[in-house]
């Protein structure tokens, strides 16, 4: 006669084995490890995501990708313009200043350009040469 199992059937026990291994992740102390291990397992678990594992697309992806999905995004995009007119993607940009622009040059050119003879070149004096 054989002897009736140890737990009914249909429990649940938590099982863990007599020398449990850190080879699933690291510790619950993170001063347990040493850099060099921390390191280590980084390395292991960045090699695991380098396309291990390929996402599968989903339908609404796998369409928008294909040849027919492409003309009929293109179609939509041009009725929209159609409709509603092409956007105006012209970038500005306005910057405020903080009052007239201040002449730094040490000197300024006039140019007349009827008579070349009228033009000038007048030299400012600079900070060190003031009187």
């Amino acid at each position: 006669m054989t002897s009736p199992p140890a737990h009914p059937a249909g429990t649940v026990e938590v099982v863990t084995p007599e020398n449990p291994s850190r080879d699933d992740g690291p510790p619950a102390d993170a001063d347990e490890w040493t850099d060099e291990q921390w390191l280590t397992w980084l390395k292991a678990s960045d090699a695991d995501l380098d396309g291990s594992d390929t996402e599968t697309a989903t339908l609404g992806e796998r369409a928008a990708r294909s040849s027919v999905g492409q003309a009929v995004g293109q179609a939509m995009m041009g009725m929209a313009q159609a409709l509603y007119g092409t956007t105006d993607d012209e970038l500005i940009i306005v910057a405020e200043g903080d009052g007239e622009p201040i002449d730094d040059r040490p000197f300024t050119v006039r140019l007349d350009f009827d008579n070349p003879g009228q033009s000038s070149v007048v030299f400012r004096p600079t900070d060190d040469q003031a009187p």
